[in-house]
């Protein structure tokens, strides 16, 4: 295609891959491909179809208001101006504020891992705290706080990035990259190409589970209980490291049988060298302690946080394990096996996130891998450093929805969405009285829709920024036109997923101008607060004032990115291992961010919140019964990113409609055949899906996949009503009301249902 070529980036999931655009002479995108000369250089079909989001004729057009009741089926959307629109927004904001309090307003975004929200997510946070609300609304209930909140909890931060480049075993769990994330699986067959091994753990097959050494297919909601007892194999069979549990794990700490809590001397732990006990400074490095602590130890009124966990895993014999998880014996010594053959990487994602047992899991997972040693070593996951970014503004977390319930879960980061609901309907523990969206479709994205529904009516004032009017923005009483990605600035610092690309930064100028009458959201940000009042926090208004700001520290200038559109690498050292055995120059050891400045394979602060302080299986089967015997799990399309693309035609094509995959023996057993219409009923309600036989399920689960909405009025292909027991939409039968006690995730992988024909 003849046109100019714009670098650049793809922002529509969180993979960014590097780009090369074609841009004719009238402005208009004409093709998107990769750039083989970024670092990230894969691509995918999303980001191939550019050119249609960018032209596509259902985008909104202009800035527009409500004439209609929110009860009535057409808004009777009016056409304003954008100095109207954000002046209004700023007055009902502000009055609302003082009437009830900054954090009766909730501002959310989309999740960065399916959006462009990772370009100015921050700024929104930041408006939001300078605004005084401590209420941002997130999916990181669902999405993300397994890996990074969970994880926290057992290593003092976020899950560390797998180094698949050094890895010998890689294990993926719950986790499809070769789908979600092109980045991330271009590394990993990279890494098995030179002879890696891979085990993937998922209850169906994926295009990840087709390309493992060893896949291991867990029943839905199990994967605790098979962490668990992998673990207990590792230690029967020696296959842990004695030296990082013994100085980098809270393994040695002796631990008061009566109280549960970590036994301390002159406000320091203790342990035992096997004749003495002796009180360690954790701040110290542990070679200066003058004391080998033994690992087990089991004495009157005390044992160690390992016996425990030993204790604890042994309950998960692989006999024991093959009935809960439905994972052979073999294939569990097989896994043990090969974690035993390090370098050892691991990664996991949403399949473990959708749970009552999330944090549960998670900390299954990082007990497990610090047992094998590997942690911030070559080969196995190591923590970046990432320069750059702007200071958080603090505001008054104590008052945000959920904390108060759930002081360990998501709502440290975020508000879920039933929290929102809860204070627009019931006032608990505060009415909220306004929703600022930047994107998103909660009521696509989050289980019981209807309720959202009724929640979002009831808000005083609700605006919605976006690309088109989705379900959830058909309720807002003004409705602003989002540019594209390709049409917006955007500053990345630092890639991430691996040493290559991690240390590369790039500035994205707009590929084409903003279409129609269509702003960049990080500038509507910027103009809001600046209309609020609130424009010192943000540079007076202007956005690449603020670019160079995230930029200091990096040795980089915004002038220098602006010159090499492509990108360019920062200076210095990203990657150090180790790193937590470096000694400060104040005497003290890095160690790791939690309360024991260990590695926490025992949990005080969940026994202090009322949670169990070592990982735990949640037996789920009672809620199985005869009317819902089946388990309902979801799962993404490589095509659409959450409930967005089904308009594209290129997309579209490729899969074209909603279905229900379900195991051949459930066909025969329910009377369904291939192709046919069935309704997939809950509980909660029923939906009506197309029936897919198939062997990627095992018996007894049926899988489908969450944002069916959208028409594509040029394949003739219908939307569907996300209200209707007519309609696709797995969330409206979804009930939020069982949880996660700890996360407050809600059981989206492992739900009970019933299938059956439809004429």
């Amino acid at each position: 295609m003849n046109g100019r070529t714009v670098h650049g980036y793809c922002a529509q999931c969180k993979a960014r891959c590097g780009s090369v655009a074609v841009v004719s002479e009238e402005d208009v995108l004409l093709s998107v491909r990769a750039d083989p000369d970024h670092p990230n250089h894969s691509f995918c079909v999303k980001g191939a179809a550019a050119p249609r989001f960018v032209h596509d004729p259902t985008r909104l057009r202009h800035p527009m208001r409500r004439t209609n009741p929110k009860t009535a089926a057409d808004p009777g959307w009016e056409r304003i101006g954008w100095d109207e629109a954000l002046t209004f927004v700023a007055r009902r904001m502000r009055e609302i504020a003082a009437a009830h309090g900054p954090e009766s307003v909730v501002f959310t975004r989309p999740a960065p891992g399916g959006s462009h929200a990772g370009d100015w997510s921050p700024f929104l946070d930041r408006l939001a705290a300078a605004f005084g609300t401590p209420n941002v609304m997130t999916t990181g209930h669902i999405c993300s706080w397994g890996r990074s909140g969970g994880a926290a909890h057992t290593f003092g931060g976020g899950l560390p990035t797998a180094h698949y480049e050094d890895a010998a075993t890689i294990l993926v769990w719950g986790h499809n990259p070769a789908v979600s994330n092109v980045q991330t699986w271009r590394r990993i067959q990279r890494a098995t190409r030179r002879g890696a091994r891979l085990v993937v753990v998922d209850p169906r097959a994926t295009g990840t589970t087709r390309r493992a050494d060893l896949w291991l297919r867990p029943r839905p909601g199990t994967d605790a209980a098979l962490a668990l007892g992998v673990t207990h194999l590792l230690l029967a069979r020696g296959y842990y490291d004695p030296e990082f549990v013994t100085w980098w794990t809270n393994g040695p700490f002796l631990v008061d049988t009566e109280t549960g809590r970590l036994l301390r001397r002159d406000g320091r732990f203790v342990v035992s060298d096997g004749s003495d006990e002796h009180a360690v400074d954790v701040e110290a490095d542990p070679s200066t302690w003058g004391v080998r602590p033994r690992l087990r130890v089991d004495r009157p009124g005390a044992r160690s946080a390992f016996s425990l966990l030993a204790e604890r895993a042994a309950r998960y014999d692989p006999e024991t394990v093959a009935r809960l998880t439905g994972v052979s014996e073999v294939d569990l010594g097989r896994l043990a096996d090969l974690l035993a053959n390090g370098p050892v990487c691991y990664d996991t994602y949403n399949g473990v996130e959708q749970h009552t047992d999330t944090a549960q899991t998670s900390r299954a997972l990082g007990v497990l891998y610090a047992l094998t040693g590997w942690l911030e070593s070559p080969g196995g996951n190591v923590t970046f450093s990432s320069p750059g970014g702007l200071p958080k503004l603090r505001t008054d977390s104590s008052r945000r929805l959920g904390l108060a319930d759930r002081p360990l879960g998501a709502p440290r980061n975020g508000v879920a969405a039933y929290d929102v609901y809860d204070a627009a309907l019931t006032g608990h523990p505060y009415p909220v009285h306004a929703l600022v969206a930047f994107g998103g479709n909660a009521l696509l994205q989050n289980g019981d829709t209807r309720r959202g529904a009724e929640a979002l009516r009831s808000l005083d004032l609700h605006v919605h920024v976006d690309m088109r009017e989705n379900p959830t923005a058909r309720f807002a009483d003004l409705l602003l036109p989002a540019s594209t990605p390709w049409e917006s600035p955007g500053l990345v610092t630092g890639f991430g997923g691996g040493p290559d690309t991690q240390t590369w930064a790039q500035y994205r100028a707009p590929v084409v101008p903003p279409q129609h009458e269509s702003r960049p959201d990080v500038e509507i940000l910027f103009d809001l607060a600046v209309r609020l009042g609130l424009g010192d926090q943000f540079w007076d208004g202007d956005v690449h004032a603020a670019y160079a700001a995230q930029l200091e520290g990096t040795g980089l200038t915004l002038d220098e990115l602006r010159a090499s559109p492509g990108g360019l690498r920062r200076p210095g050292r990203t990657l150090t291992y180790h790193r937590h055995t470096r000694v400060r120059g104040d005497g003290t050891v890095t160690g790791f961010a939690t309360p024991t400045r260990k590695v926490e394979l025992y949990s005080e602060a969940f026994l202090d919140a009322g949670h169990d302080p070592l990982p735990v299986h949640n037996d789920r089967s009672a809620a199985f019964t005869p009317e819902f015997p089946l388990t309902l799990t979801s799962a993404k399309l490589r095509q659409y990113t959450h409930s967005t693309g089904r308009s594209i035609p290129s997309l579209r094509t490729q899969a074209p409609e909603p279905f229900l995959e379900v195991h051949p023996d459930d066909a025969d057993t329910y009377g369904v055949h291939d192709g046919a219409m069935v309704r997939l009923a809950t509980a909660s309600g029923a939906i009506r899906l197309r029936a897919k036989v198939s062997t990627s399920v095992a018996a007894g689960v049926v899988a489908t996949q969450t944002g069916w909405w959208e028409a594509c009025e040029e394949l003739g292909l219908p939307g569907h009503d996300p209200f209707s027991a007519d309609g696709a939409n797995v969330n409206l039968i979804i009930s939020n009301a069982v949880r996660d006690p700890i996360s407050g995730s809600v059981p989206v992988k492992d739900y009970p249902c019933r299938i059956e024909p439809l004429p």
